[in-house]
């Protein structure tokens, strides 16, 4: 299934890439991709994933889950 939301802080290719590898590492996250202008990330997920251990999987970066 995909799941989209939104993250701040990101402003460049390098930042897309970081957010893409914290969120691949969320159990449960099988891909993510990021559309930069957007500020989107979708998910392929086996289930609905919480965004709140969305967000706690950026923990110590600038980059946060928008709600």
């Amino acid at each position: 299934m995909q799941q989209e939301v939104f993250v701040e802080g990101m402003k460049c290719e390098g930042c897309a890439n970081t957010v893409i590898e914290k969120f691949e590492s969320v159990k449960g996250v099988e891909s993510a991709s990021v559309d930069l202008p957007s500020k989107k990330v979708t998910l392929d997920t086996r289930s609905v994933i919480d965004p709140a251990v969305l967000d706690s999987a950026l923990v110590n970066t600038k980059y946060s889950v928008l709600e």
